[in-house]
């Protein structure tokens, strides 16, 4: 079906009415002054926007946490432990981990097929050069041998597909909202790298003083056997305890020797987060931080909009439903306009001569009617993948859920367990100190002397690691509450489409460019 050009001559300027040599270079020239005019207009008119925040996942929300928090909201955690060794550990990562450049990467990727996929709604315009030598043979009484033809067109063609039902607009944001997905899994990606260095650091913290544990430990248990060894010469001792002190003191000895082997393993994993090699250099605090005294929080429904994964979530479910609509609309007629202006010749030099200039204007409609099943198959497809992200995001929103009262109720019960095992810890040391008094004073037995001082061994260490727990347990919070891992500086900006999220200077030219 070809649309009549009579619909387009107010625009364009009315048709030739002689030969083309005579009316031609005025129309040609007519027809690339209206499509100037009319590119600003056609490229304001193939912006798509990004698709509306998607419906949120059929959840019963409670009106507050489970457990009692305080009414602060999620803050810039670093700040919270006042390390600044920490928060030039948590830099340096963010500029040399590969794991982020590999995200950012992603990231860019994401912004280049929106712009991609954008580009399909814009006028296409293309110049071509052709030339062309043909020699055809004559026959007959009088054969010339042949004659030969030469023929050279330079023509600037247009084409641009009408989006009268809004198909390619569907695609261009569902491009859109799954670079947005990707931008909040960049962000995301920052989170957990910030939370996985925190946490490396923490562990170096804790293999440092539970490797000053058990030195503290073999050094007293060198002591002790010293000790028996010279009661055991002058025989105011039995061999049995000798051997059970050498037994434990070489014990210690292995204990400290597995502690710096724990503790070089967490250094040099530390400097693989960081992006450095991995060379059991780094050193760390010699104590933990103190924990934060105020836990953030918030009300359930609002972690819809601040938890990065959740926003991408929510943006692959809403990508999908434009994709959906994209696919059906696969059904619709199809319609395009094409436009070709330049210049025929024989003689190439002729080429940029006005009086050879030729010029055509057309239009389709196309209507799908048999494709082999193709387009509903299609659609049954987006369908389902409308439904993945559907229940993705549903399945999403409740892991974040059970992450926030999970951990809520940890900090209340490890906050419990170190009180408890802060008076174990001292009652142990008290009573590893009056077994062995008791022992050399002929009072009290060797076997309860050792059992005393393994006991607040133990207590000790585990003291050690339930501290570092806590701190490991509020730093989850900080993620499962989408809290920043930084205080907003002056060259980042805030980007309303994503949601609550930081977003670089690189990032956010970017963003732009695929707009």
């Amino acid at each position: 079906m070809k649309i009549p050009l009579s619909k387009y001559k107010n625009r364009l300027g009315p048709p030739p009415t002689d030969s083309p040599a005579a009316n031609g270079p005025r129309y040609g020239r007519t027809l690339l002054k209206y499509s100037a005019r009319l590119l600003p207009c056609l490229l304001l008119a193939a912006c798509a926007s990004s698709p509306e925040r998607s419906r949120a996942p059929e959840i019963t929300l409670p009106d507050t946490w489970g457990r009692k928090v305080s009414d602060t909201t999620p803050t810039a955690w670093l700040k919270d432990f006042n390390s600044p060794q920490l928060e030039a550990l948590v830099t340096e990562a963010m500029r040399h981990n590969p794991g982020l450049e590999a995200a950012a990467a992603r990231f860019a990727q994401s912004i280049a097929e929106a712009r991609i996929a954008g580009a399909d709604r814009m006028p296409q315009a293309g110049l071509g050069l052709n030339g062309t030598r043909q020699q055809i043979s004559t026959f007959g009484p009088s054969s010339t041998g042949g004659v030969i033809f030469e023929n050279y067109e330079l023509a600037l063609n247009l084409s641009w597909e009408l989006d009268l039902w809004g198909r390619l607009r569907d695609r261009s944001s569902a491009a859109r909202a799954r670079a947005e997905s990707s931008q909040a899994e960049l962000h995301a990606a920052r989170l957990s790298l910030a939370a996985q260095t925190t946490k490396a650091w923490l562990n170096v913290i804790e293999a440092q003083q539970q490797l000053a544990l058990a030195q503290r430990t073999a050094q007293a248990y060198r002591n002790n056997q010293e000790a028996l060894e010279s009661r055991f010469k002058r025989g105011l001792t039995e061999g049995f305890d000798l051997r059970r002190i050498r037994t434990q003191a070489a014990s210690a000895e292995a204990d400290s020797a597995s502690r710096q082997r724990a503790l070089d393993q967490a250094t040099r994993n530390l400097e693989i987060v960081l992006g450095r090699y991995p060379s059991g250099q780094l050193e760390t605090l010699p104590n933990f931080p103190a924990l934060p005294a105020s836990v953030p929080a918030g009300l359930p429904a609002e972690l819809l909009q601040r938890r990065p994964d959740l926003i991408a979530a929510e943006r692959q479910l809403a990508a999908a439903e434009r994709e959906q609509r994209a696919a059906q609309k696969e059904r619709l007629p199809q319609i395009s306009l094409t436009a070709s202006g330049g210049s025929s010749s024989q003689e190439f030099e002729n080429l940029l001569d006005g009086d050879f200039s030729v010029w055509s204007l057309a239009g389709n409609l196309t209507q799908p009617l048999f494709q082999g099943g193709r387009i509903l198959a299609n659609i049954e497809r987006t369908a389902s993948v409308r439904e993945q992200a559907a229940a993705n995001y549903r399945d999403s929103a409740l892991r974040a859920f059970f992450e926030v009262e999970s951990t809520l109720a940890a900090e209340q019960y490890l906050r419990r367990e170190q009180s408890k095992l802060a008076l174990a810890a001292e009652e142990a040391a008290a009573t590893e100190t009056l077994a062995w008094e008791r022992y050399r004073n002929g009072t009290g037995d060797f076997l309860s002397a050792l059992d005393a001082q393994r006991t607040a061994d133990s207590a000790r260490s585990r003291q050690l690691g339930v501290s570092n727990l806590l701190l490991q347990n509020r730093i989850d919070l900080y993620l499962a509450l989408g809290g920043e891992f930084a205080d907003q500086p002056s060259d980042h900006t805030y980007d309303k489409n994503v949601g609550a999220r930081l977003v670089t200077p690189a990032e956010n030219k970017l963003a732009h460019r695929g707009r």
